[in-house]
């Protein structure tokens, strides 16, 4: 009997420019993979792929095709990794708005203005659609015209839903306090008057899924994948990795003194609070997910993060110093060191033979 294929899903967390870490990871495991699969790229090993935030953005990289072949990735693992090097200071340092224009928040508290993000994911992305990408995806964002959470996925009826990739990113990764919200069409109800509400005004992803590998997990239990002998798939059908950006940095003064904070005290630290919360209650139920199976398939979901010791960078996730750079490459060396004893190149082999 032929044995059966379990489905593949990378799954990204949110976390601003500790996105270098997650891309560190996947640097390294596009290399590898290389070794024993010659011209092939990350999005070759995976079925699917979740991101949020900053997981978003690598996962449009990831799952961008080429002009000429549109089965194969535009840009490698390591094009991924140099976007944020290379271009985190236009996005965050070089758009700092001033505090004289945003008057110390009480008039708008936004910290950044978005038009060097915006010129940089059209110049990658251009007019591409999420139903062109090579892989099915699963990008999270919070639609403030309907109060409620949304999920942009590679799999919609494009005659109803089809948005640019660009838009998507940026509503992905439109941070409370940090960027504002991105208001965004619906192209195909843009064509169809009256078939779908044509507008959308986005909040990040990460304000309730920073960790969106429960959100990928469910997505996958409804996708029918053809080329894998298990198209609707449970746990137990699946190989899950799922990379974070380190979180849970940031500093929490004065805690004892907290049952007397102000309101702009905890406006400023609850947010931060809420999306590291997420982050661990997500990899719990994960973890206790796939604990329930057969011992042989208790190792098909891997979780990466980085530990707590290896956190020696800014607790701002917009901080894109060079100094807070070689921080961040620094951390993400030493998180994949902790991958590979926590059996990174063995989950990568699995996906070699799947």
């Amino acid at each position: 009997m032929k044995k059966k294929k379990k489905v593949r899903i990378l799954s990204l967390d949110g976390g601003g420019m500790r996105g270098i870490i997650p891309a560190t990871i996947i640097r390294y495991a596009e290399e590898y993979l290389q070794k024993k699969a010659t011209g092939t790229t990350i999005a070759d090993h995976f079925d699917l792929i979740a991101g949020t935030s900053t997981g978003g953005i690598l996962t449009g990289l990831y799952l961008t095709p080429q002009d000429e072949n549109k089965k194969k990735a535009k840009y490698s693992a390591s094009d991924a990794f140099n976007f944020y090097v290379k271009h985190g200071n236009a996005i965050f340092n070089a758009s700092k708005i001033s505090g004289l224009k945003r008057l110390w928040g009480l008039r708008s508290a936004v910290k950044f203005n978005p038009k060097n993000l915006e010129r940089l994911l059209h110049k990658k992305f251009g007019d591409l659609k999420i139903s062109q990408l090579i892989k099915p995806c699963l990008i999270p964002t919070y639609n403030m015209v309907d109060k409620s959470s949304f999920f942009f996925t590679s799999r919609e009826d494009v005659t109803k839903r089809e948005f640019f990739v660009r838009d998507i990113l940026r509503s992905t990764s439109a941070a409370p306090t940090y960027f504002p919200p991105a208001k965004i069409k619906n192209i195909a109800a843009d064509l169809q008057k009256g078939s779908q509400k044509s507008h959308m005004i986005n909040l990040d992803g990460g304000v309730f899924a920073n960790n969106p590998t429960m959100c990928a997990y469910a997505e996958a239990r409804n996708i029918n994948f053809t080329e894998r002998a298990n198209q609707e798939p449970s746990a137990s059908n699946m190989h899950i990795l799922s990379i974070g950006t380190g979180g849970g940095s940031f500093k929490i003064s004065q805690k004892e003194k907290s049952n007397r904070w102000s309101l702009l005290k905890w406006a400023k630290i609850i947010p931060q609070i809420m999306m590291d919360g997420s982050i661990d209650t997500v990899a719990f139920q994960m973890n206790e997910i796939f604990q329930t199976l057969a011992t042989k398939n208790q190792n098909s979901y891997l979780r990466i993060d980085t530990p707590e010791e290896d956190r020696m960078y800014s607790s701002d996730m917009s901080n894109a110093s060079p100094e807070n750079i070689k921080n961040l490459i620094k951390a993400g060396e030493k998180t994949l060191e902790h991958a590979k004893s926590k059996g990174l190149d063995k989950f990568l082999d699995i996906l070699l033979d799947a």
